[in-house]
């Protein structure tokens, strides 16, 4: 499966990219259009130059796969923007010329995709900092000028700041929902192997294990006290379960009744010291049968692991069958 942050990464690297040649090349056709005012040369190869720059942005976008990486690309594309506009907009007029408008273009781009608070604000202020700057050493402006120019930057860019965070929280929403069993709040077939993918890709040999959780008497809970018995009883587990894990491990319901547990840096017989935690905080409510698999002698694979955990569940679940005169009784309801 594609790494789906990877990918977010270069459309975005992309996106960014794009818009600087999009700018750029409108900035080269103002040029076009204005090539009999002075300074005209100049202007059109900074701006080509930018153009360059974010044509090479593209190019490189298609292999990014760190956010150290695009965000330097990124961070390299907009201070390119920065001085090419700063230069243009120098060269044309100073702080009236058409081309600031390729500051807010950047300040609204920064405003929508920069995940960082912080980050967002200081771009920002490199942004309005440089347009001041023309001011400052360009030709002299119209009275209030510069200060509705910056005012409706900060007001254009708050808004769009402030959209892109209730966007943001939306999409965390969507992926945890995504991700999640609606009934017990336990990660569901997706989130488990989004889980589990982070934990492989972590390092070389990985040391996770996996349990495989049944419970034996649970169609028989739905039988004799009805199917709100029965998600009670599976929200009753996962809870249970919980207080046994750590932070840094998950269960997930893969099944009606059936359930995995993912262990991060956990050798076997750790595993199997968990297993019995499990099985007595879960057996005050219910006979639970548990299968162990262990990285990597039992598998290197998400799907490895859950054939041997699921073969040994079986196994064990076959002689909990051969004996039924355990003391240990049932399941316990309210």
């Amino acid at each position: 499966m594609a790494d789906q942050g990877v990918q977010e990464r270069r459309r975005r690297m992309a996106l960014s990219a794009g818009l600087h040649v999009v700018s750029h090349a409108v900035a080269l056709v103002y040029c076009g259009l204005t090539v009999r005012e002075s300074g005209r040369g100049v202007m059109a190869a900074g701006f080509a130059c930018g153009m360059a720059a974010g044509l090479l942005g593209l190019w490189v976008a298609r292999s990014v796969t760190t956010k150290a990486w695009g965000y330097l690309v990124s961070f390299t594309l907009l201070l390119v923007t920065l001085a090419v506009v700063a230069f243009g907009a120098y060269r044309d007029g100073g702080a009236a010329s058409p081309t600031t408008l390729g500051f807010v273009t950047t300040a609204v781009f920064v405003a929508s995709y920069t995940p960082s608070l912080r980050m967002m604000i200081a771009l920002e202020a490199l942004t309005v900092g440089s347009y001041l700057a023309v001011a400052v050493a360009g030709p002299p402006t119209r009275p209030g000028h510069v200060f509705v120019y910056v005012a409706g930057m900060l007001v254009l860019t708050s808004v769009c700041a402030r959209q892109t965070r209730i966007l943001a929280r939306q999409r965390s929403q969507l992926r945890s929902l995504a991700a999640r069993d609606p009934l017990t709040g336990a990660l569901n077939r997706r989130g488990l192997v989004e889980f589990a993918g982070e934990l492989f890709r972590g390092c070389r040999r990985p040391a996770v294990s996996l349990l495989c959780l049944d419970l034996d008497d649970f169609k028989l809970v739905n039988d004799r006290f009805g199917h709100s018995a029965g998600d009670d009883l599976l929200r009753r587990t996962v809870a249970a379960t919980g207080h046994v894990l750590r932070p840094e491990d998950a269960v997930a319901r893969v099944g009606g009744d059936e359930f995995v547990v993912v262990l991060a840096d956990t050798d076997a017989s750790a595993a199997r010291a968990v297993a019995a935690r499990i099985d007595t905080v879960v057996g005050r409510h219910v006979r639970v049968s548990i299968g162990c698999a262990t990285a990597p002698q039992d598998g290197e694979t998400l799907d490895a692991l859950m054939g041997v955990a699921d073969r040994r569940l079986y196994r064990a679940k076959q002689e909990r069958r051969t004996a039924r005169s355990s003391p240990r009784g049932g399941f316990a309801l309210p």
